[in-house]
């Protein structure tokens, strides 16, 4: 029995490399000829049992439940001297022991990166994202930037508190990167994001555009200063209340100090003009971006802080948002590494008698896990995790889980 599972384990990796590399075979055939081009394709997989005490901030007495998830992650890329194409997926399945249904979730993300010109650089993104949110939801993490570091968390949403419903959104993005000299260069960028939840939720639905100009310039090798202006525009569903265009200017300053610590920040005020019963009301609040980070040998510490005026689904308006919080990665040796995050977020309120909002809430998570490659393409994982939110109107338990999986990759992971 042992020889024969091993047999189709084998046989099913075997197909699942053949299947990528065909998958890579495919896209240079397709691909237009450039100076060293090349195309990537992968497959991550990963499997994990979870314990959680309230895996999506319920309120009641019975919310506990363990899940087991199966995770299947397809990406690929293409690459030349000019351009990187990307375009990755994820899909998700959970199977509760009891209480709750079973869920799928999916998304697919794509991605241009190309310069133009020697100083003109230009990006693109796009993506559709269907999932059932739940308490990991509060606060979510931001991709790693290109110069190291992590930018803040995103905050969360108190709508998602128990909802248990199914989010669907759409975003798109784009922008210009141009080096006017060896010392200047601007920025501009637009995007938007579509919110949409089933029909007869409680949670608003929402349309957001943005956009943004910005100046940089080197002072040193280790310093920059500069200014962005950006301006925001939420529209919600079936009401015209709540609807608000945010424009918020603000200083930016990046530095590096010593030899492994470096500082990302920026500070300025957003002005909101938000549509209410008696007209439109204008609210200002402060706004800015600190990003601190030490990046040694072995380990990495960063701490973070944001605070802006987003689009909400609770109470159809826009609110300010500000986050705070810290992370940690320590390599113990080649094959190990544990990882940290701690946040705290608290959602406020427009202060306006015109429009209900509801008061403001804060919530929280934190996680420590433990990784340990067996080899370059299996890896195992234990996460401990703990999320709650705070000043809610209904009581709820907080969710802690420990979550144990193993992950394995197929085709190119460069």
């Amino acid at each position: 029995m042992i020889t024969l599972s091993r047999r189709k384990a084998n046989g099913t990796g075997s197909r699942l490399e053949h299947a990528a590399s065909g998958i890579v075979a495919i896209c240079a055939i397709f691909a237009p000829e450039a100076a060293q081009a090349e195309t990537r394709a992968w497959i991550n997989t990963s499997l994990n049992v979870e314990i959680a005490t309230n895996p999506y901030l319920q309120s009641g007495a019975r919310t506990s439940a363990s899940s087991g998830v199966v995770s299947v992650s397809p990406g690929i890329k293409y690459l030349d001297s000019v351009k990187t194409i990307t375009l990755a997926g994820d899909y998700r399945h959970r199977e509760f022991s009891r209480r709750y249904s079973p869920s799928d979730d999916y998304s697919v993300n794509a991605s241009l990166v190309q310069k133009l010109s020697p100083r003109l650089d230009y990006n693109a993104n796009a993506g559709i994202n269907s999932s059932v949110v739940g308490a990991n939801d509060l606060l979510t993490f931001g991709a790693n930037p290109i110069n190291g570091g992590l930018f803040p968390p995103l905050p969360g949403d108190i709508a998602f508190n128990g909802l248990r419903q199914r989010r669907q959104s759409i975003i798109g993005s784009a922008g210009f990167n141009y080096t006017v000299d060896s010392r200047n260069n601007v920025q501009m960028q637009g995007g938007f994001s579509i919110v949409r939840f089933p029909s007869g939720s409680t949670a608003s639905e929402y349309n957001n555009a943005n956009g943004s100009f910005g100046y940089n310039r080197i002072l040193n090798s280790r310093t920059s200063i500069g200014l962005n202006i950006s301006i925001s525009r939420a529209n919600y569903l079936r009401t015209s209340l709540g609807d608000a265009t945010t424009i918020s200017p603000q200083a930016t300053f990046s530095t590096k100090f010593g030899a492994t610590w470096s500082l990302t920040a920026s500070l300025g005020i957003s002005h909101s003009r938000v549509s209410g019963l008696v007209g439109k009301t204008g609210q200002d609040s402060a706004a800015g971006r600190l990003n601190l980070c030490n990046v040694a040998n072995r380990a990495k510490f960063c701490l973070f802080a944001s605070r802006s005026v987003q689009p909400t689904s609770f109470g159809s308006t826009v609110r300010p948002q500000t986050s705070v919080g810290a992370s940690y990665n320590l390599r113990l040796d080649s094959k190990s590494t544990v990882d940290v995050n701690a946040a705290f977020s608290r959602s406020g309120q427009i202060s306006q008698g015109n429009i209900v909002t509801g008061g403001s809430a804060d919530y929280g998570q934190g996680s420590v896990t433990y990784s340990r490659r067996f080899s370059q393409k299996l890896q195992g994982f234990l996460t401990a995790s703990y999320a709650d939110s705070y000043n809610d109107p209904f009581p709820r338990k907080a969710n802690s889980s420990l979550n144990l999986g193993i992950s394995y990759a197929f085709g190119d992971l460069r």
